[in-house]
C-alpha cells in the first residue's frame, strides 16, 4: 500500500501535458511503429521479389524478340543459299553488256522479294569472284579490298557455316554519326557440295551477306530500359548493340569496346546468358544489368505507404486519446489561467461547456465569483481612459500623415525659392534646370496611372534630357523623332526615360568627344518600335549576351538595372508579344530598342 501511494504521489507531481505525452509515446506511437516496421520488412521482401520477376520477364521478352529478328535473317540466308538459279547465273561467263539483262530479268527479282517480305532485313549482298559481271546492286565483285576486311577473314574460320558478325561504320565524324551493322555471313557452296563428285565447268567463290535492320533490335532494348540495361555481346566479348551511346568509344574513334571495360561488378549483373542456342551464335550473349532505380522507386513507394499508414494510425489513435484526455486538460488549464489573471484585474469568465463532473462544478463557482467581483469595479472610469488612449492614437496618426505630406512640399518650396533667386539674378540656365527638375519631381509624385500616352512619356523624358543638357553643356545634344498618330498611344510609364538615363550614364558620360542621343518612336507594320541610340563607348558582344540572359534570370548585372526594369515592366504587360534588342559596337555606340503591338488593347485602358 505504501509503495502504491508513493507511485501515485510521483505521478501526481508530473504535469498533465507530460502525462499526455508519455501516454501517447508508450501506448500509441511505439506499438504502431513496431507493427509497421515488421510490416515494412515483409512488404520490402515482397516488392523485391516482384521486381526481380519483372526483370526476368523483361529479359526473356527482349531475348525472344532479338532471336526472332535474327531467325528472319537466317531464314533469308537459307533461302538464298539453296536458290540454284542464283548459282547458275553467277557461274556464267558474260560478254560485255550481257549481264545487265540477266540482272534485271532474274537476279534482281530473286533478292527484291526477300526485302519486300522481311522488314527486319536492311540489305542483301552477294560477293562473287566472277569478274565478268557488272559490280553493283546486290552483287559485288570480290576484290582484294573486300578480302582484307575483318568479316571476310573471320568467315574463313567458320568453314562455310553461317556466321553472325557485327561491325560499325562512321558516317560523319564532325556530327558524331555512325551506323552499326549486324550481318549473317556464309559461303554459298551448296551446289559445290552437292556436285562435289562431278567436274565443274567453272567454279567461283560466292559469299552471302544478309544485313539485319538493327532498328527493331534497338526498339526491343529501348523498350526494356526502364527495367534492364541490355547489352548484346559477341563472341569476341565486344558490346555490339546497346542503348547506351558511350559503349561505342569516344568522339575521336567509334568502335566497339569490350563489355569487361564497362566496369560492372558481378553483383550488378543479374542476367548473362546465350543469345540463342544455334551453333553460329552460341557464343553470343545477352547481358542484363537491372535498373536499381526501378527497385529503389518501388521500395520508396512501399516505404511511403508504410509511413502513411503509420501516420494515419498514429493520428487516429492520438486523436482519440486527445479527445478523451482534453476533457480534463483544457478545463483545468483554463481555470488555472483565469485564476492567475486575478492579480492583473482581468476577471474574464470561463466560457466553455463545464460538464457535470467535479471540474465542471468548480468552473461554475469560479464564474459566479468573477461576476460578483466585476460589479465592484468602476467600468465607466476604465472606458473613459480607453477613449482617451484611442483619441491620442488618432491624433498621432494624423500628425504622422501630415509630416509625410510636408517633406515633398518642403522640397518644392525650396526649389521655388531657388527659382525666384535665379530669376532676380538672371541665372537663365539655372532657371530652366530648376523648372525641369521641379516638373520631374512633381510628375513622379503625381503619376498614379501605370499606363500613360507616348506624348506624356516623351514629355517626361525630355525634361530629364534638358537637365542632362545643362549638365553636359555643349558636349551633349539630343533628338526626338515621333511618327504622326502615336502621340496618344498608351504605354507603361517609365518605359523610355530609364533607357535614356542608362545611355547618358554608361554611354555618353565615358567619352571625351561630343555626345548624341536619339530617341525614335516609329510604326513598323502592326508594331510600335521604340529605340534609344547613343554614340557612347559601346558594349562588348559577350557583355550584351550576359545582359540579355540576365533579363530573364533573377541575376542583376552591373549597369543593366535600368534596362532590366524596363524589360520586366514591358514583359508584364505584353508577354510573348514583346521583342527586345540591344545592338552595340565597342567605341561606336549602343542602340536599345523594343517592339510592342501597336494594336494592343492596353491603348484603351486608363490604368492597371
Amino acid at each position: 500500500m505504501r509503495l502504491r501511494l508513493q507511485i501515485l504521489n510521483k505521478i501526481n507531481d508530473i504535469p498533465i501535458n507530460t502525462k499526455f505525452i508519455l501516454i501517447s509515446i508508450f501506448c500509441v506511437i511505439i506499438p504502431i511503429l513496431s507493427v509497421n516496421l515488421i510490416f515494412l520488412n515483409s512488404l520490402s521482401n515482397t516488392v523485391r521479389e516482384r521486381e526481380e520477376e519483372n526483370f526476368k520477364i523483361s529479359y526473356e521478352r527482349a531475348k525472344t524478340d532479338i532471336a526472332h529478328v535474327i531467325r528472319e535473317g537466317l531464314a533469308v540466308s537459307h533461302s538464298i543459299y539453296y536458290d540454284r538459279g542464283i548459282y547458275d547465273e553467277l557461274d556464267k561467263s558474260y560478254e560485255k553488256g550481257e549481264y545487265y539483262s540477266v540482272f534485271t530479268d532474274s537476279l534482281k527479282g530473286r533478292v527484291d522479294r526477300y526485302l519486300a517480305i522481311y522488314r527486319n532485313i536492311s540489305n542483301i549482298t552477294i560477293y562473287t569472284s566472277n569478274d565478268t559481271i557488272d559490280s553493283g546492286g546486290y552483287f559485288i565483285i570480290l576484290n582484294d579490298e573486300i578480302k582484307d576486311t575483318p568479316w571476310y577473314k573471320k568467315n574463313k574460320e567458320f568453314n562455310g557455316n553461317p556466321m553472325l558478325y557485327a561491325d560499325i561504320e562512321t558516317i560523319d565524324y564532325s556530327k558524331n554519326r555512325y551506323d552499326e551493322f549486324l550481318s549473317i555471313i556464309r559461303v554459298m557452296d551448296q551446289i559445290d557440295r552437292a556436285q562435289a563428285d562431278r567436274p565443274q565447268t567453272m567454279q567461283h567463290e560466292r559469299i552471302l551477306k544478309v544485313d539485319i535492320n538493327t532498328h527493331w533490335i534497338y526498339n526491343a532494348l529501348e523498350r526494356e530500359k526502364d527495367y534492364l540495361s541490355l547489352y548484346i555481346v559477341d563472341d569476341e566479348g565486344r558490346v555490339v548493340l546497346a542503348v547506351d551511346d558511350y559503349v561505342y568509344g569516344n568522339e575521336e574513334k567509334y568502335e566497339f569496346i569490350k563489355f569487361d571495360d564497362l566496369g560492372f561488378n558481378e553483383s550488378e549483373i543479374l542476367f548473362d546468358g546465350n543469345l540463342w542456342e544455334a551453333s553460329y551464335i552460341k557464343d553470343w550473349r545477352l547481358v542484363g544489368v537491372p535498373n536499381e532505380e526501378k527497385v529503389y522507386m518501388a521500395m520508396k513507394q512501399a516505404r511511403h505507404f508504410i509511413l502513411l499508414l503509420a501516420c494515419v494510425s498514429i493520428l487516429i489513435s492520438g486523436f482519440l486519446v486527445w479527445i478523451i484526455l482534453r476533457s480534463y486538460n483544457d478545463r483545468i488549464k483554463k481555470l488555472s489561467s483565469h485564476m492567475s489573471k486575478f492579480g492583473d484585474e482581468q476577471l474574464d469568465l470561463i466560457v466553455l461547456n463545464e460538464g457535470k463532473d467535479e471540474i465542471g462544478q468548480l468552473i461554475r463557482k469560479f464564474n459566479k465569483m468573477a461576476v460578483k467581483i466585476n460589479t465592484l469595479i468602476n467600468d465607466v472610469y476604465k472606458l473613459q481612459i480607453q477613449k482617451k488612449d484611442l483619441e491620442l492614437e488618432r491624433v498621432q496618426a494624423e500628425i504622422n500623415f501630415l509630416q509625410s505630406q510636408m517633406n515633398p512640399h518642403f522640397l518644392f518650396n525650396t526649389l521655388n525659392a531657388m527659382l525666384i533667386v535665379s530669376v532676380k539674378n538672371n541665372y537663365t540656365e539655372i532657371i530652366d534646370v530648376i523648372k525641369n527638375l521641379s516638373k520631374t519631381l512633381r510628375r513622379l509624385l503625381s503619376w498614379k496611372d501605370d499606363l500613360v500616352t507616348v506624348e506624356e512619356e516623351i514629355c517626361f523624358t525630355e525634361m530629364y534630357l534638358k537637365i542632362e543638357k545643362f549638365r553636359f553643356s555643349e558636349k551633349f545634344k539630343y533628338n526626338v523623332f515621333i511618327d504622326e498618330g502615336v502621340h496618344n498611344f498608351k504605354i507603361p510609364k517609365m518605359s523610355i526615360q530609364p533607357l535614356v538615363e542608362n545611355a547618358c550614364k554608361h554611354g555618353i558620360q565615358s567619352i571625351k568627344g561630343h555626345g548624341d542621343i536619339t530617341v525614335e518612336i516609329r510604326v513598323l507594320g502592326e508594331d510600335l518600335k521604340v529605340s534609344v541610340k547613343d554614340n557612347g563607348i559601346g558594349i562588348l558582344e559577350d557583355q550584351i549576351e550576359d545582359i540579355l540572359m540576365s533579363l530573364e534570370d533573377d541575376i542583376y548585372k552591373a549597369g543593366s538595372i535600368g534596362i532590366r526594369n524596363v524589360y520586366r515592366r514591358l514583359k508584364l504587360y505584353y508577354g510573348e508579344d514583346l521583342k527586345f534588342f540591344i545592338e552595340s559596337k565597342k567605341g561606336k555606340g549602343t542602340t536599345v530598342s523594343f517592339l510592342i503591338p501597336f494594336t494592343s488593347k492596353l491603348s484603351n485602358q486608363k490604368s492597371i
